[in-house]
């Protein structure tokens, strides 16, 4: 045996160990590799440890396993079913702790919430264990929370496209501060902190200032061209006062393409079966209920950055996705196609591109922990 050989052999080994690990972990959250064979038969190392042979598709054949394809995404499928939805119960107050001489405590009061926050945390994160982009397996999607995402057992792996890209966006926009908003908001402060003399004669100031260029306003909205009479007269303009503000984050969305040119019959049968997978976990089933016709969720996917058998953390987590737009162009400038078989004639190049969005709504501490 050969030096290339007994490397690639030890690289199927390791893969395959890493592969069942995904298969049956990654509906709870663990992450773990995928490559090697793709045999389908029981006594393959790819098999053991399931009760039911799961599914593994890789394109091309070797990846994960050969050297220049090293680097490779794991895709799994997860169906959803229905769950009750439980209101989150509220974490409880620590007892006032007291010094000796009957003084309150602040210092161990404070010790003894973080003690029952830390527990109620522990708790949250062990009901809601199902794979949510928190450390402890939670999630702030609700989806995420109940235990309703189920394993399929189907993985895919494939080669690693030429880049990958993540866009993290925070919602901003202009915020108008009335004029009348801003004063009696000063004058709420004012009394919070019991400045009160002189407060009648303050509002009274106010609301007769902000009521007229508030007037000037609305007869503005009624006979167009009042502000600019108002702004001739006074020599100056009414001007709304504007802040920047944080408004919230958006979701992330994540696009990938891949063009499949099998090399074997085997390829052509793999590629086949990779194009249907993510055709069918992205669409939903219709359900019958007397005269009433739904729609069940369509599955959800985990993806993550490989290389060799393990995870690339230098390339970013992504959480549990939704696949929301799949696009197949079957050939390139011409079509051609293989030798026809039974199914007819398959095409020698296939495409596809995929756009995935992310469930959950990301925070600081997912960044930090490489999301």
């Amino acid at each position: 045996m050969g030096l290339r050989d007994a490397f690639v052999n030890i690289a199927k080994n390791a893969a395959a160990g890493a592969a069942s690990s995904f298969v049956s972990g990654v509906a709870n959250g663990l992450t773990a590799g995928l490559g090697g064979s793709t045999s389908s038969s029981a006594s393959s190392p790819l098999q053991s440890g399931f009760n039911k042979p799961p599914s593994i598709l890789l394109y091309p054949s070797d990846v994960g396993t050969n050297i220049h394809q090293a680097s490779y995404i794991l895709f799994a499928r997860h169906s959803v079913t229905g769950a009750k939805v439980k209101a989150r119960k509220s974490i409880p107050k620590a007892e006032t702790q007291f010094t000796a001489f009957g003084d309150v405590d602040k210092a161990a009061t404070a010790r003894e919430q973080s003690k029952i926050n830390k527990a109620h945390e522990a708790k949250a994160g062990n009901e809601a264990n199902r794979g949510g982009a928190n450390k402890n397996g939670s999630s702030t999607s609700l989806l995420l929370q109940r235990q309703n995402i189920k394993k399929t057992g189907t993985a895919i792996g494939l080669y690693m496209p030429p880049s990958v890209n993540v866009n993290y966006s925070m919602d901003y926009t202009e915020g108008e501060i009335g004029i009348m908003g801003e004063a009696l908001y000063g004058l709420f402060k004012d009394y919070q902190e019991g400045k009160t003399d002189g407060m009648v004669d303050r509002a009274a100031g106010i609301a007769g200032s902000g009521l007229e260029k508030m007037g000037v306003g609305m007869i503005d909205k009624v006979i167009p061209g009042a502000k600019d009479l108002y702004a001739i007269e006074s020599g100056t303009i009414l001007t709304p006062r504007t802040e920047m503000m944080f408004r919230g984050t958006d979701r992330r969305s994540f696009s990938f393409s891949f063009t499949f040119i099998p090399k074997d019959s085997a390829e052509t049968e793999i590629v086949h079966k990779i194009v249907k997978e993510f055709k069918v976990g992205m669409t939903p089933s219709f359900k019958i209920a007397g005269s009433t016709r739904e729609m069940t969720i369509p599955d959800v996917f985990s993806i993550q950055y490989m290389h060799l058998n393990k995870k690339n953390s230098y390339v970013n987590k992504i959480g549990k996705c939704y696949l929301k737009t799949m696009d197949v162009t079957y050939g390139g400038d011409k079509f051609v196609t293989y030798n026809a078989d039974a199914k007819g004639a398959p095409p020698q190049r296939t495409t596809i591109s995929l756009s995935f969005q992310e469930l959950e709504v990301l925070d600081r501490a997912n960044m930090k922990d490489g999301f």
